[in-house]
Parts: structure tokens; C-alpha cells; sequence
């Protein structure tokens, strides 16, 4: 035999366990189940509602104990009969410890009774560390529910019928409509709803919907027998709210019994959700339509970023379990991780493998990485997100957040590398690669230096572009240039018409002519008149001469040498143009300029120090990268972009105010300060030539900038935000 087949089998401390006499207690109840093929068998200990899950070997171990036998004499005659999938010593006393700490062995000549409520004792204190150290989600049991559910079991068989579920259907698609059409108003009304005057409501409404979601579980345990013995108060990221403990579906055969009772709580929230936005879609204003609201956001974004996320341990995160046969998947996950450590970076030859297929193995770590990352980044994002409201809170959580993410779990690690005893025989070089990685690690963060880089978002103008503007309202009777037309100074592009101001010219003049007339009269019979009649006359002329430089505007054209850039000028063609309508601009295709938009963080380093590199990439040609002759940054802050297409309602990543006066209907108006950067692109590359070079045409300026480590350039970006947000 082989040294790590005997290692899986013997155990040196054996020897301790082999003399006991251990049984199973009479009260435990089995259960059979089968997940992939495989049968398990599920032990239930009542007094405790305890649960744990026995592959067939080892419950074939667990079920030959008695008060007759010792471990040690069990153990060896399945080893001598080699019956069915026979348990190693490590892994039988490794079992026992589990079902000791369930509280579901008795001991032969003891006082079990008195080492039953000492085992429970024990317990509840392990578990009152363990909920203190996972502070995010501190359960506290407060009642038995059972009896009153026993009560509402009318109200349960309704629930979960089949005209119920067509209601529930039919109300999930009515909401789903209301949304679709009311999905802005929707979206306006959520920038209050962490405001200090909403989040008490927001509590109260949340309360209500998690105690109507943890009925949903309980009512699916009831309804196929099950018993639900617990409901307390759960500290999810510090909020209290109710919780029911449904493990008892555990024990359920039917795995899409087990499913279900993990998705009903969720269903219970999307039916609250379709009803409350419902009723707040159909109610013009007040306390009722806010706290409608409440419900909706509560109800359906907690389910998605929480309940329905496998990556958490909530609901998604059984029913997955429940849908791929794995129990214990996140445990597992965390056990293939560290098999892959040992096995792979420790070179540990004894490693014991979770995994039995490369099915197994894939879902092991990527669930484990995935559910890790997941965790710190959803917290991360909370806590920076109440942050704008609670600075001390979010501070707090903070805080918490590193002790428990962070700072225990390094701890933890570093103990296992340096006192474990599995790691024994290869402790030196789980000690050596452990300082190696964690060295270099830090090594590149704070002393590697990366290339530093920002990018600003822009358009592309010409360095000179004049704007064609309608000089003289009318109606567009001709146009002699096309689109894209290049044009020199002076060129008719456009001829408008304008039949009242024709009319008023023909009666100018024909007052002018009468003006003549009574002069030439006045001169032979009244010369007295001559004089009155000869100012009327002047400004008769004057008004004529007003009314034909007003007909002359009516002709467009080309302010200076360059391209016509107007979009299907053809279709003006009839249309009336008020006075001052832009017909397009004349560009001067020359030279092209990058206009920017730099936030105050960044254009701070571009005043200290000179960019190494600077390129542009336009929208629709990502992979073509323009070089940059020169760039200037205006030193003055503005409050108004430079396109419309730049901020939020272009489509653009800046953020502008809404819409409120006049000036600001294009969505040009900025939320904060920015800075214009002005880039002139160098455009004798040949491989540029197939570029549209639209004006107005967005895209990104990439500023390369002295190379700074890692680790420099997050406390810089850390800094900032603290200064920015915080005022710190």
C-alpha cells in the first residue's frame, strides 16, 4: 500500500476514538436523498433541529455503531469485509466530531442527559461567536412560529394553489407593463429614496415585505409537512429584519419541493412588488404613492442584488444547489480551493480532493472566486453608496467591512500557513512561497511603476468653422450646394423667398414714387412744401433701402473657404426658416482640433506635469489610434459642454442637470465644473486617410503620464474621492 493511500485510511490519532462506545441517539430521524445519482441519507435531530447530510459508506459506518461495539471494532470488521465505500480514520473521526457537536451520539456509562444540554450550551455559544464575527448577518431566534402557522393553514392551501398562481401570474404581467411605461419616472423618483427624510419609511417598508417573504418559505414548509420552529431578527448589514429558519426542507425527498421552498420567498416579493407598483402607478402624489414606492424598490432590488444572486447564500444560493445536486457548495468551494493550494502550490501529495469530475472542479472554483469577489464588491458598493447620506455609518460598516473581509480572514491564513498541522511535512515551503508571493505582491503595488493613464471624453472640431445662419425668415425656394459640398467665399449655397417682404418693397416703392410726384408738384406751385416733402422722402428711400439689404439676406452664403456641412440640405426645399436658424457650418478641413471634457481630479495633473504620450480614438474607429501634436488646457472652469452629445441625454458618460430653463434643454449644462482640453491632431499618417473627420464626430483622448506603481496611483484616486464626497 501506498504512503497516501494509507494516509487516507489510517490516522494517527486513532487511537483515541478506537476504545469509545458511540451510537446514533434513538431520536434521530433519517432521510433518504439522492443528488446526481448519488444516494445520501439526511440525520435529523428534533431537540436541536439539527441536520447533517452522510454519503451511503459513511452512514453504513454510522448505522453498524452500537453500545456494544467500540469504533475501533465497527471500523475493522467493515475493513475486513470491505463492504460497500468503507470511511478512512481521519475521515470517521472527523464525522463523529461533526454529529458530537449536532448533539446526535450517545455515550454508553455517561450522564448523557447532563453531556446533551452541555453539548447545547456549548453550541449555542460557538454560534454566538460565529454570528459576532460575521457581524453583516447576525441572526438573533426570537419565537416559535409553528402554532400560528398551524392556524393559517386555510390561508396556506390558498396561497399555494393553482387559481393563485394565475393570479400571481397575471398581476407580474400587469406591473411589468406599468413599468415599461413608466420606466422614467421610475428612474427620477430613486434619486431620493436614501434621503434622511425616506429612510425611516424605507425600514418600515422593508420590514414588511422580508416578514411576508420569510412567510412565503414557511408556508412552503408547512404546506408538504415540513416544521418551522424558528423566527428571529436578522442584522443584514446592520438592519434588523425577520428571518425563519427552513431547514427542516432539507430532509424533503422531491427536489423541486426543496427549490421551491428556497423561491418563495422570492415569489412572495415579486408579487408585493407587481401590486405596489400597480397601486403606485395608478395614485397622483402623497405619502401612499412614496411609501408604494418604497415597496417596489425594496421588493425587487434587494431580490436581485441578495435573494436571487446563487453567489450569496440566501435563497438563489439553495435553490442552485438544490437544481445542480451539490450541497454545500460554498463549503466545498472553499475545501477545493484550498486542495488546490496544497496539492498544487504546497505540493502537499496527501491533499484530500473534494472534486470527483472536472464538471466538479469547474464549479468549485469558479463559485468560489466568484461568490468571494461578488461579496466585497456588493459590500463595497453599499457602503459608498449610503456614504453620500451616512457618513459615520458607512464608516462604521466600514470598518467592520475590513475587520471581517480583511483583516480576520488574513489572519486566519497566516495561521493556517504557519501552525496548521496538515501542513506539517511541507511547512517550510508553504512558509517560502507564502512570504515569496505576499513580497512580490507588495513589491509590484508599491514599487513597480505601471503606465499611468486617464481618459477624458470629446469631439473632434475644426480649427476654424464658421456657423451659416439664416439672415432673413422665408421659405427656401433653392439650394445650389449639396452635402459635404466644398465651397469657396462668397458662394451661393441657399436662396430664400419672402412674398411679404417682396409686397412691402413693391409698396415702398411706389411711396417713393409718390414721394417724387408731390416734390415735383410742390416745386412749381407751393415751393413752401418742398422741405417736409423732401424728409419724407429720405426716409421713404432709407426704408426702401432697409427692406432690399433685408431681401439680400435671404440669399445664403459661404462665410469663408471649406466644406458645406449640412445633413440632406435638399429637404429645406419649401420649408419655412426663421431668422437665425443654423443651415449648417462651413468647415475649414485643414486642421482639426480634440476639444475634451476633464473632470477637476484629472486636470489638476495635467497643470503639474507634461502628458508623455496623448492619442485619440473616435467612436466607430476604436482600433485606430490618432497621435496628438499638441495640448492645451484652458484654465478656467465651465458649467456647459461643448455637445450636447457628451452628457447624459446625447448618450455621453458626463453628467448634466435636467432640463429646467431654456438654456439648458439641449442637456448641455454640466452637474459639476469641468475643464476644456484642446488636442491638435496630426493628420499625416496614412493610415488616417480612411477616418471620417466629422465635425462634432465624439470620441476618447488617452493622456499617458509619468509611470507611478499601483498602489500610488489607488491612494491618490482614494484621496480624491475622500476630498470630492467627504470634504476630508
Amino acid at each position: 500500500m501506498v504512503l497516501d493511500q494509507q494516509r487516507k485510511i489510517f490516522h494517527e490519532s486513532w487511537y483515541r476514538l478506537a476504545g469509545s462506545k458511540i451510537s446514533l441517539r434513538a431520536s434521530v430521524r433519517v432521510h433518504r436523498q439522492t443528488y446526481r445519482g448519488v444516494l445520501w441519507y439526511v440525520l435529523y435531530e428534533p431537540f436541536t433541529n439539527q441536520y447533517y447530510r452522510l454519503p451511503r459508506g459513511a452512514y453504513d459506518f454510522v448505522s453498524r455503531l452500537s453500545p456494544d461495539k467500540t469504533v475501533g471494532e465497527v471500523w475493522s470488521a467493515m475493513l475486513k469485509g470491505s463492504e460497500g465505500e468503507m470511511p478512512g480514520q481521519g475521515e470517521v473521526i472527523e464525522m463523529l466530531a461533526q454529529l458530537y457537536q449536532a448533539n446526535m451520539l450517545m455515550y454508553t456509562g455517561v450522564d448523557d442527559g447532563a453531556k446533551l444540554f452541555e453539548r447545547n450550551r456549548k453550541q449555542k455559544q460557538k454560534k454566538v461567536k460565529a454570528s459576532l464575527l460575521n457581524i453583516f448577518f447576525l441572526k438573533v431566534p426570537l419565537f416559535d412560529p409553528d402554532a400560528l402557522l398551524n392556524k393559517l393553514r386555510w390561508l396556506i392551501r390558498f396561497l399555494l394553489s393553482k387559481p393563485f398562481a394565475l393570479v400571481w401570474l397575471a398581476t407580474v404581467i400587469v406591473a411589468a407593463k406599468y413599468g415599461v411605461e413608466n420606466f422614467d419616472a421610475l428612474k427620477d423618483q430613486s434619486s431620493g429614496f436614501l434621503s434622511p427624510s425616506n429612510i425611516g419609511w424605507v425600514y418600515v417598508c422593508t420590514v414588511f415585505v422580508k416578514l411576508l417573504h420569510e412567510f412565503g418559505h414557511a408556508s412552503v414548509v408547512k404546506r408538504y409537512g415540513g416544521e418551522v420552529h424558528t423566527l428571529g431578527v436578522m442584522f443584514m448589514l446592520l438592519v434588523p429584519l425577520p428571518y425563519v429558519d427552513a431547514t427542516v426542507s432539507w430532509s424533503f425527498r422531491k427536489k423541486s419541493r426543496r427549490a421551491l421552498v428556497g423561491a418563495a420567498g422570492m415569489l412572495t416579493e415579486f408579487f408585493i412588488a407587481s401590486v405596489a407598483l400597480i397601486v403606485w402607478a395608478n395614485l397622483g402624489g402623497g405619502l401612499a404613492k412614496n411609501l408604494a414606492y418604497n415597496v417596489v424598490i425594496m421588493a425587487s432590488v434587494s431580490t436581485v442584488l441578495f435573494n436571487i444572486n446563487p453567489l450569496m447564500r440566501f435563497d438563489g444560493y439553495y435553490i442552485l444547489t438544490d437544481l445542480l445536486d451539490m450541497p454545500n457548495l460554498q463549503q466545498n468551494s472553499v475545501r477545493h480551493l484550498k486542495y488546490l493550494l496544497e496539492r498544487y502550490v504546497f505540493f502537499k501529495r496527501d491533499a484530500e480532493a473534494v472534486a470527483e469530475t472536472w464538471l466538479e472542479r469547474v464549479i468549485y472554483l469558479v463559485y468560489g472566486v466568484a461568490s468571494s469577489i461578488y461579496r466585497i464588491f456588493l459590500f463595497t458598493g453599499f457602503i459608498v453608496t449610503i456614504s453620500q447620506h451616512y457618513l459615520i455609518l458607512s464608516f462604521i460598516m466600514g470598518a467592520l467591512l475590513c475587520l471581517t473581509m480583511v483583516i480576520m480572514p488574513v489572519g486566519k491564513f497566516l495561521k493556517y500557513i504557519f501552525a496548521s498541522p496538515g501542513l506539517a511535512l511541507v511547512r517550510n515551503r508553504a512558509v517560502f512561497v507564502t512570504v515569496l508571493v505576499l513580497g512580490s505582491a507588495i513589491s509590484l503595488l508599491f514599487y513597480l511603476p505601471v503606465p499611468d493613464t486617464f481618459k477624458a471624453p470629446g469631439v473632434i472640431e475644426a480649427s476654424r468653422y464658421e456657423n451659416t445662419t439664416v439672415g432673413e425668415g422665408g421659405l427656401v425656394a433653392d439650394v445650389f450646394r449639396g452635402e459635404k459640398a466644398k465651397v469657396k467665399k462668397g458662394d451661393t449655397l441657399m436662396v430664400l423667398e419672402n412674398r411679404e417682404l417682396d409686397f412691402s418693397i413693391e409698396e415702398k416703392r411706389a411711396q417713393v414714387r409718390e414721394a417724387v410726384q408731390a416734390y415735383y408738384q410742390a416745386l412749381d406751385r407751393a415751393p413752401e412744401n418742398m422741405l417736409p416733402l423732401e424728409k419724407r422722402l429720405g426716409v421713404l428711400r432709407q426704408e426702401l433701402g432697409d427692406l432690399l439689404r433685408y431681401r439680400d439676406k435671404l440669399t445664403l452664403v459661404a462665410p469663408m473657404d471649406g466644406i458645406w456641412d449640412v445633413k440632406n440640405p435638399d429637404e429645406y426645399v419649401g420649408r419655412f426658416m426663421q431668422r437665425g436658424d443654423s443651415m449648417g457650418m462651413v468647415l475649414d478641413t485643414t486642421a482639426f482640433d480634440f476639444l475634451a471634457v476633464v473632470s477637476q481630479e484629472e486636470v489638476s495633473r495635467l497643470f503639474t506635469e507634461k502628458p508623455r504620450k496623448v492619442s485619440v480614438r473616435l467612436s466607430g474607429d476604436a482600433f485606430t489610434e490618432i497621435p496628438v501634436d499638441s495640448v492645451s488646457a484652458i484654465p478656467a472652469a465651465r458649467d456647459r459642454l461643448p455637445s450636447a452629445a457628451l452628457g447624459w441625454l446625447g448618450g455621453g458618460e458626463i453628467e448634466t442637470r435636467a432640463s429646467g430653463d431654456a438654456g439648458d434643454g439641449y442637456g448641455e449644462r454640466t452637474a459639476e465644473p469641468v475643464y476644456l482640453v484642446r488636442a491638435t491632431i496630426n493628420r499625416d499618417d496614412a493610415a488616417l486617410s480612411g477616418i471620417d473627420w466629422a465635425h462634432g464626430r465624439s470620441g476618447k483622448i488617452r493622456f499617458h503620464l509619468k509611470d507611478t506603481p499601483l498602489a500610488l496611483q489607488g491612494i491618490r484616486k482614494a484621496r480624491q474621492a475622500l476630498q470630492k464626497y467627504y470634504k476630508m
